[in-house]
Formats: structure tokens, C-alpha cells, sequence
């Protein structure tokens, strides 16, 4: 199997002068900005990873030629590459950048670091995905150290494929994050639906019956309750429910069929007596 280091080497570039680091956004919504701004060989993401303030993390930049970036995707987790840059010195001037989170732009532990990207590499930002192992607490890794195997390599940089409607699991904080061409499924899928709330398990069956299916129907939660009273009761943010599809209807389905076939998994489920359905 050819690994990351493997490919350095065909570059003539030695892995003990690499430092690979797996960005993991803070939330669903930043990681998918720097995701995009990484795949679109946007300078934001650059800019976001030059900006550290960590002392183990900026040690492990200085004592490196090179930064091979990669991005931890906000569904699927799979570690994709994002680039290579060559470091090339700190700034005295700070620029900030625009995905950082809660951090003041003048704090005094900051650290910017100057680099360069590596061209050579970009035909595999989006497409080269590696096994990153189970250290993902170590976010920032010495290549020599850890030679990660590729384990696909994409055809083209595009979203990950859909993994189909039954086995499609997402938080309802997730909603406004999906990969487009999912919410894009999602819009025109109608159907049933299953909203679990991950700590005490209780459970809410939808119906999902109007304009733009299962994705705008789920958007209504971003509150944590989108007007129903039992979930408005338990008072629970919307980043502790998952949702998945119980059933899809065809294009032909009436809104009765739809109600008729919400009712069978209310009764099915028991989501009226011990759950989240009051109807």
C-alpha cells in the first residue's frame, strides 16, 4: 500500500522535515468553511493554519521545512489532504484570519507563521484521503514518525458520495453544514423521519411532507424544538438529536399517505407513549 511518505519522496522531500497536522473545526459550521476554503485553494485556510497559539503545537512548526495540511471532513471524519506548504519564518505583523474562532486577534500568545504553498501538490487537495490512525488527540505529527497510508485516492474533488437514505445519520446542528449535493438529495426526499435524543434517548417521528423534503424540515429544528412541546419541554439544544429516515415516499404520495404512514411508526415505535409525540 503507498503511503504519505512515499509520495514526499517522490517530490524529494524528506518526511523527518514535515510536520502533517488534521484540522478539526471547532463547530459543524466552521468546519465546513475551512473545509471549502481548503478544497477551493482558498488563502483563508492558509492563513488559518499559519495562525497557532499553542506552545507544543508552534514548536512542532518551528523545528519543520514543511506543512502538509489536511482536513478531518464533518461527516464522513475521513482525513483529506488539503495541501502542502513549505514554512518559511514567523510574522512580525499579524493578518488574522477569517475562520478563527474566539480568539482576539491581539492575543499575545499567538504565534503567525510565513509559508508558501507547494504547487506540485495541489492536484491532490480534496482527493488524497489517508488512514490517520487512532492519535487523532495528536492533531500535529511528525511524518517520520507516522507514515500514514493512502488509503483512496478520488477521482475528481467532489463531495463525498451520499450514503443513502438508510444509513444517512446526521445531528440536527449538522443540517446547515451538509455537503451540498446531500442537501440537494435531501430536498427532494419526502418521507418519515426519526429524531432521538442522544442522552436520555427519547424519541420524535416526523413527517417531512412539504417544499425541499427531509433537508428544510430538519432546518426547523435548529432551535432545538422547531414548536413541539414535548421537545420544547425537555429543553435540549439541537446538537443532542440525530436524525435519520425511517421510510421514503414516491414523487406520487399524497400528504394523507404521508400522515397515514407517520401514525404506523408512531405506533410501531411507541414514540406517543414513551416518547416525544403528543399526537
Amino acid at each position: 500500500m503507498l503511503t504519505f511518505n512515499q509520495l514526499l519522496r517522490t517530490a524529494q522531500i524528506e518526511p523527518a522535515t514535515v510536520r502533517i497536522a488534521r484540522h478539526v473545526g471547532s463547530t459543524p459550521a466552521q468546519q465546513r468553511q475551512m473545509r471549502d476554503a481548503a478544497f477551493g485553494l482558498d488563502v483563508a485556510f492558509q492563513r488559518y493554519q499559519e495562525r497557532q497559539g499553542k506552545p507544543q503545537i508552534i514548536n512542532q512548526f518551528r523545528s519543520g521545512k514543511y506543512l502538509a495540511g489536511f482536513i478531518a471532513e464533518p461527516l464522513t471524519k475521513e482525513t483529506v489532504f488539503a495541501g502542502l506548504w513549505k514554512l518559511v519564518g514567523e510574522r512580525k505583523e499579524r493578518l488574522g484570519d477569517p475562520i478563527s474562532i474566539n480568539t482576539p486577534p491581539d492575543a499575545p500568545w499567538i504565534v503567525e507563521f510565513n509559508s508558501e504553498r507547494v504547487n506540485q501538490f495541489d492536484p491532490y487537495v480534496g482527493r488524497l484521503v489517508i488512514d490517520w490512525g487512532d492519535g487523532t488527540r495528536s492533531w500535529v505529527q511528525r511524518a517520520d514518525n507516522q507514515d500514514k497510508p493512502i488509503i483512496e485516492l478520488r477521482k475528481e474533488r467532489t463531495d463525498p458520495e451520499f450514503p443513502g437514505f438508510m444509513k444517512f445519520k446526521c445531528s440536527l446542528v449538522e443540517v446547515d453544514t451538509l455537503y451540498l449535493s446531500w442537501a440537494e438529495i435531501l430536498r427532494h426526499a419526502r418521507g418519515i423521519y426519526l429524531l432521538v435524543h442522544r442522552k436520555s434517548g427519547e424519541q420524535y417521528v416526523g413527517a417531512a411532507y412539504g417544499n425541499d423534503g427531509f433537508y428544510s424540515r430538519w432546518s426547523n429544528y435548529a432551535n432545538g424544538h422547531g414548536g413541539n412541546v414535548a421537545m420544547k419541554e425537555l429543553g435540549a439544544p439541537a446538537s443532542e438529536f440525530d436524525a435519520t429516515i425511517l421510510e421514503v415516499v414516491g414523487t406520487a404520495a399524497t400528504n394523507e399517505l404521508v400522515f397515514e404512514r407517520e401514525g404506523i411508526w408512531k405506533d410501531k415505535l411507541g414514540s406517543r407513549v414513551n416518547g416525544l409525540n403528543r399526537n
